[in-house]
């Protein structure tokens, strides 16, 4: 049941580490705002909610709860891409923190 915490902890961890390493190879600068700034390539929302609804798939199959955060995963990632202009993800930013959230769970659960 920890597995459950863990994995959207790390997912939106790692796409974060992922953002600051991304933006400094891209600007050639390091900002250490990207840790914890909202948009950005891998969006961390996306990241977050895709592994938490593929750790409750692991955990309780095709339960209800996997239906409502699978769906509530798909409204989140949705909303990341509508939301103001200023945190605005791009369907690929939210496509590939999505993967990578699906991946981490997997991991994890590989494990």
């Amino acid at each position: 049941m920890l597995k459950i915490l863990l994995v959207p902890i790390l997912a939106w961890l790692i796409a974060h580490i992922l953002k600051l390493v991304i933006f400094a190879v891209k600007n050639k600068r390091l900002d250490i705002k990207q840790l914890v700034r909202a948009g950005g390539m891998p969006s961390g929302h996306s990241a977050t909610v895709a592994s938490l609804s593929l750790a409750v798939f692991f955990e309780q199959g095709l339960s209800p709860l996997f239906v409502v955060t699978a769906v509530l995963s798909i409204i989140v990632i949705r909303d990341t891409m509508i939301r103001t202009k200023e945190v605005r993800h791009k369907p690929l930013e939210a496509f590939v923190g999505t993967i990578l959230g699906l991946i981490i769970a997997y991991l994890v659960y590989l494990i």
